[in-house]
């Protein structure tokens, strides 16, 4: 979604059920029902092909508060001190539900969108009361997680967000995403969960040393690996899950500074 853009919720003239109001620039572009009605959008109001218009603005307040509440709701549930991390947790299963129901992309794409903003916001108040420090973000090691379960990403995440020297640009989840991913985020680590599906991690290493061969490869495994493999693919480093929080800080830190010196490195 373009930066421009943000979404708001209205009630459906046809179906009574929630509408995704799509805004650009401070103008409505496009509504798109829940239920899947045929909608139409003139003149800043929605109206149904056969029913009476309905305020384009609806219960946007009531819905708002209701993604707050997910997002905080699951902050406290997982333990997250980041917002941003729980609101995408709770993006990522409400994208899964909608694509079960056989709702639109462009929905799903609005609905998942505003649960971020949301999240985005939240976090945006909270740093707004936290002391003020001169730290340079410039400076901080950007690090692009890797993992096809949800909330391996989110755990990963909220860990890695806690520390002062490293920033989390982005996750993927899909190893045929990654290369993509760190063109566009300019990753200075790509952490990488070993044992995905679909594209292997390997092949994906693969891939993405040879388009960017700058970039450090970290991969982290669940069981006992070939480290001559892993080397030979292109990865920097190979840390076991079992290693703890405080080796993979370890191991990321020595590999952005392009040291050695960890028993992960290869």
């Amino acid at each position: 979604m373009d930066a421009s853009e943000r979404v708001s919720w209205a009630d459906c003239p046809n179906c009574g059920g929630l509408v995704a109001v799509s805004w650009r620039d401070g103008d409505a572009i496009a509504v798109d029902c829940v239920g899947g009605c045929r909608l139409r959008l003139e003149r800043g109001r929605i109206s149904a092909v056969i029913r009476d218009p309905a305020g384009v603005l609806g219960d946007a307040e009531q819905m708002a508060s209701l993604l707050e509440d997910a997002v905080v709701e699951a902050s406290e549930a997982y333990g997250l001190s980041d917002f941003r991390v729980a609101a995408g947790l709770v993006a990522d299963t409400w994208a899964d539900i909608l694509r079960e129901e056989g709702r639109s992309l462009r929905l799903t794409a609005l609905a998942t969108a505003a649960v971020r903003e949301v999240g985005a916001r939240l976090h945006r108040q909270q740093i707004s009361v936290r002391p003020r420090n001169s730290r340079n973000a410039s400076t901080d090691i950007r690090v692009l997680v890797v993992d096809d379960h949800p909330l391996a990403r989110v755990r990963l995440t909220e860990m890695l967000a806690g520390e002062a020297d490293i920033s989390v640009v982005g996750e993927c989840g899909l190893g045929s995403q990654v290369v993509e991913a760190a063109a566009r985020l300019r990753p200075h680590i790509v952490c990488l969960d070993r044992s995905m599906p679909a594209e292997d991690a390997l092949a994906a290493t693969r891939a993405l040393r040879a388009a960017d061969p700058g970039v450090r490869i970290v991969l982290v495994s669940s069981g006992g690996e070939a480290r001559l493999d892993v080397a030979l693919a292109g990865a920097d480093a190979l840390v076991p899950t079992d290693a703890g929080r405080h080796a993979l800080l370890r191991c990321l830190r020595t590999v952005a500074s392009r040291g050695t010196e960890c028993p992960y490195c290869l």
